[in-house]
């Protein structure tokens, strides 16, 4: 199957942690749902629900800064300022990419005509984002594991069965991300995350247990979709 990426950048992002209420924090990085809802967005699906999967890679260091922000109030009608701690990501930037059975040609099709639907945005309406189409992909296919292997995306940690450490780079954990949109703000299972601060490459020896994740090759490039 063909496979496409495209690019994200903005000069500020917000992907919330639900589990966080007075203070407003972030994930480190787009959460793979909010990358499947920028799909949906260009494609105009409002409840976009889709079995193809999703890589991403950082294309900047992973920076993030508390801002208050005075919120506008729902109280049965009225308006009222909410000062409201929230954390942001500062110049955030990420090539998503895309591959599935669904929706991959309209993706190609829309992106290439440079079009999308409704506004895009990096999880929140004032962190608009224009997507980029960077490549299309003429064959997707699942990559042969081997003992070692070096990724630009970042990686499930249950892919991995050990890591192997470069001296220059600076890994860190995400967790708690959501991993599937059921449709009507219903989500199941979660999917935590190995990425590298500065979205250097992550090499590791796959683990030996089945996951249901892939590995695929984009071109000469591996990376993990979930």
């Amino acid at each position: 199957m063909r496979g496409i990426a495209f690019d994200v950048k903005g000069n500020i992002g917000h992907f919330r942690r639900p589990d966080t209420t007075a203070t407003q924090l972030t994930y480190p990085f787009i959460t793979p749902t909010a990358a499947k809802g920028l799909v949906g967005a260009i494609l105009g699906i409002e409840d976009f629900v889709t079995a193809d999967r999703v890589g991403i890679e950082l294309l900047q260091p992973v920076r993030t800064v508390a801002q208050q922000m005075s919120m506008l109030g729902k109280d049965a009608g009225a308006a009222f300022n909410r000062p409201t701690t929230i954390e942001l990501l500062v110049n955030p930037a990420y090539r998503i990419y895309y591959t599935g059975e669904e929706y991959t040609e309209a993706l190609i099709a829309a992106l290439a005509a440079e079009q999308t639907v409704y506004a895009t945005y990096l999880g929140a309406a004032y962190a608009l984002t224009k997507p980029l189409l960077y490549r299309v992909y003429p064959c997707v296919e699942p990559a042969a594991t081997a003992d070692e292997i070096e990724s630009k995306s970042v990686v499930p940690t249950a892919m991995i069965g050990r890591l192997v450490v470069r001296p220059d780079r600076y890994y860190c954990r995400a967790g708690g991300y959501l991993r599937q949109y059921k449709g009507g703000r219903r989500f199941e299972q979660s999917v935590d995350f190995l990425y590298e601060k500065d979205g250097k490459p992550i090499c590791f020896v796959p683990g030996r247990e089945p996951v249901d994740f892939q590995l695929a090759a984009f071109g000469e490039d591996l990376i993990c979709l979930v």
